[in-house]
């Protein structure tokens, strides 16, 4: 992610390139670095949550 970072901020700070064509450029990378965002989130989420896999068949099998 440090890569988009990078490249939002030479877009920002190149004072050649007109406000609306900049928004133009950067769109594309302000929406990749969300999905990244939130896929690190999900799969953090993911490894964090401790799954169990109970049947309903198991609370009969003893009695």
């Amino acid at each position: 992610m440090g890569d988009l970072e990078r490249d939002i901020m030479a877009i920002v700070s190149d004072r050649s390139i007109p406000m609306t064509e900049k928004n133009r450029l950067m769109a594309p990378i302000v929406d990749q670095k969300k999905v990244l965002q939130r896929t690190r989130e999900d799969l953090e989420r993911i490894r964090n949550t401790s799954y169990e896999a109970k049947c309903g068949m198991s609370e009969y099998r003893d009695r």
